[in-house]
């Protein structure tokens, strides 16, 4: 019976998919199958608390620490960022409410794939008009959030509720774009060929959403960079979320997380090019 049960072990992946090593890689993204994810596991690429782990289908608790190899986050990083933020977000939201020819709406998006593929292009993006009114947006509500919950320090480091977080900003963000190329055609201003949230010709740099708490003397605060998950996963079971991920500094991890082992942030340094 237990063999059986081996060999069926892809059950538990919809049942329970936080409790096994190989179903973490693929619920971030880093791996597209669950063979694949297995690779990393058997060639002793990922850690467990600190710990090497060769067992695939190894079984993580709630507080158990998952870090990945940095060479494997990095080769992962520009998939990441295309499926979450481009695929997910862009395509199936603001391209919905965009009122412009779908013809147009794909060339858009065929420009912000090539700008991703180099760090010129991230830059470029990150300066654009679209993603400054998004992240003060996110700015904003996060300090209302700690105004009304006295948390000292904020973290969007769930790429799951983060990419929930994101559809919400980009879903009021859709009458920002409608009124304003009403506006343009009230003006009589000529459309642009390209589309409106594309100013300045990816997205983000590669490593997780993380911002510290806000200045007393300042009412906005600024995030230097927007980063994603990269190498340190949080085994969350009380959240509907698969696992909470931060890093490449493992000092980003919140005050509020209860970890099983408390030394593992002692052990780990600043976290930089290592594994837990």
């Amino acid at each position: 019976m237990h063999r059986g049960t081996e060999r069926t072990s892809y059950i538990p992946f919809l049942l329970n998919p936080e409790t096994r090593s190989d179903v973490i890689p693929v619920r971030l993204h880093f791996r597209e199958t669950i063979p694949q994810a297995r690779q990393p596991i058997s060639h002793r690429r990922v850690c467990v608390n600190n710990g090497m782990v060769s067992i695939t289908h190894f079984k993580v608790s709630h507080g158990d620490i998952i870090s990945f190899q940095e060479n494997d986050a990095r080769t992962r990083g520009e998939e990441i960022r295309r499926s979450f933020y481009i695929e997910i977000s862009i395509e199936k939201i603001i391209g919905k409410f965009l009122d412009h020819p779908i013809r147009m709406w794909r060339r858009t998006k065929t420009e912000w794939f090539r700008l991703l593929k180099t760090k010129r292009g991230c830059r470029l993006l990150l300066k654009s008009r679209f993603l400054q009114q998004l992240r003060s947006s996110m700015q904003e509500e996060d300090l209302e959030r700690t105004k009304k919950f006295g948390s000292e320090k904020v973290c969007l480091g769930s790429s799951f509720a983060e990419h929930n977080r994101m559809k919400r900003n980009l879903y009021h963000f859709k009458s920002l774009f409608l009124s304003k190329r009403r506006n343009e055609k009230n003006r009589n201003i000529p459309t642009r060929t390209r589309s409106p949230i594309v100013y300045n010709s990816s997205l983000y740099s590669n490593s997780t959403y993380c911002s510290a708490s806000p200045h007393q003397f300042t009412m906005k605060r600024k995030i230097k960079r927007i980063e994603l998950p990269t190498h340190y996963s949080e085994v969350n079971h009380r959240t509907p979320k698969a696992v909470v991920s931060y890093g490449p500094n493992i000092g980003h991890i919140p005050h509020d997380i209860r970890l099983k082992d408390l030394n593992l942030l002692l052990r780990s340094g600043n976290g930089r090019g290592q594994n837990i």
